[in-house]
């Protein structure tokens, strides 16, 4: 498991975005929206977590995931309690067709 440097989660009225920091580092750049919409992620030049936000997380239990490309954070909560998990997927191979041809110079 990834270990978090920092989370940063303020609730108000009992839920509220949270945040966890992988690296301590300064601007993020663009985010990438996680696949399954409830949340963002932050990543290096060669694709490595610098961090994810959760859109909105209820402080007294609550349990979540984000899903992107090469990576799945999950997340849970009870009574503000955090514990998170990183899990690197595997990188999906290209698929590469061979095509047949006759060559007109090959022998028959």
């Amino acid at each position: 498991m990834k270990k978090a440097e920092s989370y940063f989660f303020k609730p108000i009225d009992g839920s509220a975005p949270l945040s966890i920091y992988f690296y301590d580092v300064g601007h993020l750049g663009d985010a990438i929206e996680a696949k399954n919409e409830t949340g963002i992620g932050w990543f290096s030049p060669n694709g490595e977590i610098l961090a994810v936000q959760f859109d909105e997380v209820d402080e007294g239990k609550d349990k979540q995931h984000l899903e992107f490309d090469h990576y799945r954070v999950d997340v849970s909560v009870h009574k503000g309690r955090i514990v998170h998990s990183v899990i690197e997927l595997p990188k999906k191979k290209l698929r590469t067709s061979k095509k047949k041809t006759n060559s007109p110079n090959k022998a028959a």
